[in-house]
């Protein structure tokens, strides 16, 4: 005859579990920082993910989504320029566009100036006024040349950051002027960039206004067709109707010439981003969980030593292995789902203090917030389950001996 199982008396094993955790205050809080710390690893790490990826795509929709450059498609066989000279005047009249106009250019030059003793190999580039406009470019000191400033007797150029370092020209004075070596070309610098905008090549090169190459000295500045493109900035939401406009309006006789480049929609951009940020954040925040569990684990593993004498006399007293198991695992679900409460509050203020220090707006979709409190439950009764069938497998005879 089979000896009767003993009944589990969920109550009794529910408050020997909520005793054990509250009577080892110490211990207990030791145990479930782990999971605190991974619960706020994982809620910064997410959250950041998730700010940082709106900045990007605010950016994005800032610049990129209303930049669209034309070219040349042809450009390796032709013998002149496909733009117009008056490109700048054509694109202003397109409804939704900001500003546009050529680039050209690139060659490498050494320029010269008194402030370094030897000459710097820089990059040249010519463009209409219109074009650091549609670039949206940002001055640091002096100003941007102007269409009066066009086929002048004195050359002048707006500056690169980049460049304006290495000629080591801090800011804009009067009569600041260069020497392009090559041709011996006094030029007179009239501005310097902060920032080159949506052309980030324009930080490292020195922007020339257009010169007529006709007289002696002046600077050559006849646009090469394997070097020209248009830039045009437009408005919000309008660049592929325009673009659809574009080659038709600077080349009507020969528009297939032109072709055009467009940005990606924002929406599909934001979420490849997005999914690119998320990927990251949840592997890492997955590996700071994973470090948590494993601290329960081994709190735990500790604490079935200290209390071998406990286990074994409620063994004695009847309790099955199960019965000890269950106590175990919900000690360890006591204890994850405190640490990932204590979590959530901190990760919630870490990411509302960094979002503050930089100025953003902090971002973290909700469900996270009700997800990292099941997360932390289910963590620490699985980083508890070794420990409980270790406690399991105590005797109570040699435990009462010892």
């Amino acid at each position: 005859m089979s000896t009767p199982r003993p009944k589990a008396d969920w109550a009794m094993i529910l408050f020997h579990s909520f005793v054990a955790t509250a009577r080892r205050p110490g211990r207990s809080a030791a145990t479930a920082v782990g999971i605190a710390l991974g619960i706020t690893v994982f809620l910064v790490t997410v959250g950041w993910s998730q700010t940082v990826g709106s900045q990007i795509n605010q950016t994005f929709d800032e610049l990129a989504a209303t930049k669209i450059v034309v070219k040349d498609t042809q450009a390796d066989l032709a013998t002149e320029s496909a733009f117009p000279t008056d490109t700048a005047q054509i694109l202003s009249k397109i409804s939704g566009v900001i500003s546009g106009g050529r680039v050209w250019g690139g060659a490498v030059v050494p320029v010269s100036t008194s402030q370094v003793s030897n000459h710097v190999e820089v990059t040249t580039l010519y463009a209409d006024p219109e074009t650091l406009i549609a670039a949206d470019v940002a001055v640091a000191s002096g100003r941007l040349f102007t269409d009066s400033e066009i086929d002048r007797t004195a050359p002048v150029a707006v500056l690169g950051q980049t460049v304006a370092q290495q000629l080591g020209i801090a800011a804009v004075t009067p009569g600041l002027g260069i020497v392009l070596e090559d041709t011996g070309t006094p030029v007179m610098v009239i501005g310097i960039l902060e920032t080159g905008g949506s052309m980030p090549e324009l930080d490292h090169a020195i922007i020339l206004a257009p010169q007529a190459p006709t007289e002696q000295g002046m600077v050559a500045s006849v646009p090469s067709p394997a070097d020209t493109s248009v830039v045009v900035r437009v408005e919000l939401g309008t660049a592929h109707e325009i673009a659809k406009q574009l080659p038709l309006a600077l080349r009507p006789h020969d528009s297939a010439r032109l072709g055009v480049l467009v940005p990606p929609e924002p929406a599909s951009l934001r979420d490849n981003v997005q999914g690119s940020l998320d990927t990251l954040a949840l592997g890492a925040a997955s590996l700071s969980l994973l470090i948590g569990g494993i601290g329960i684990m081994n709190s735990m593993l500790n604490a079935v030593s200290q209390r071998a004498g406990e286990i074994g006399l409620r063994r004695s007293m009847g309790a099955a292995r199960r019965h000890i198991v269950a106590q175990f695992l919900i000690e360890g679900a006591f204890l994850g789902l405190i640490g990932a409460t204590v979590g959530v509050v901190a990760g919630e203020a870490v990411l509302i203090a960094i979002s503050f220090a930089n100025d953003w707006n902090p971002v973290l979709a909700k469900y996270y917030l009700a997800v990292a409190p099941v997360a932390g439950l289910l963590i620490g009764v699985l980083a508890a389950l070794y420990p409980a069938l270790r406690a399991a497998t105590i005797k109570p005879a040699e435990t009462l001996r010892a």
